[in-house]
């Protein structure tokens, strides 16, 4: 399973055209939509960043209710990366990532409704994780994301409904 939020077999067809005309796999912004060298990088990296060490921490054997008492991952820390994303910081982030997107994505091949659709499912599911962790390792502490799963699905729906 791949880390980025679009599995590369999606945009395995893209050829962005170099200078000469030709489509080019050394472009570097080939290799970054393509995911072989980077995945698409969300919009909220620090939280991702953050989730991912709780993972890592309730794999190594911490356990969920003890978590929150540990230093990097007090209810705190939490706390300070969920402020840093509210809800007109993801939009604007998932709206940069669409320019990028279409800025890349040749209209002939009408891949950009199947991208963006991933990119969605990509992002509904790790919102969903996130949630789950708070849930689990942050039970009873009031702490949620700044924003609800219909603000995301609303910020990518306007998004669509914008550059129709």
């Amino acid at each position: 399973m791949s880390s980025g939020l679009v599995d590369a077999a999606v945009l395995a067809p893209l050829k962005p055209v170099s200078m000469s005309g030709e489509p080019s796999e050394d472009t570097p912004v080939f290799e970054d939509i393509k995911g072989s060298s980077r995945p698409l990088e969300t919009p909220p990296e620090l939280a991702q960043h953050f989730f991912e060490g709780v993972k890592a921490r309730l794999a190594q054997g911490v356990k969920e209710e003890e978590l929150s008492f540990q230093l990097a991952y007090s209810k705190q820390e939490l706390r300070k990366v969920i402020e840093k994303y509210p809800g007109k910081e993801v939009k604007r982030a998932l709206e940069s990532l669409y320019r990028t997107i279409h800025k890349h994505l040749s209209p002939e091949e009408n891949l950009l409704p199947v991208v963006w659709q991933a990119m969605e499912q990509g992002f509904i599911r790790q919102y969903q994780e996130f949630e789950e962790l708070i849930q689990r390792c942050y039970a009873g502490a009031g702490i949620a994301l700044e924003f609800s799963m219909e603000d995301l699905l609303s910020y990518f729906n306007s998004i669509t409904m914008a550059n129709m």
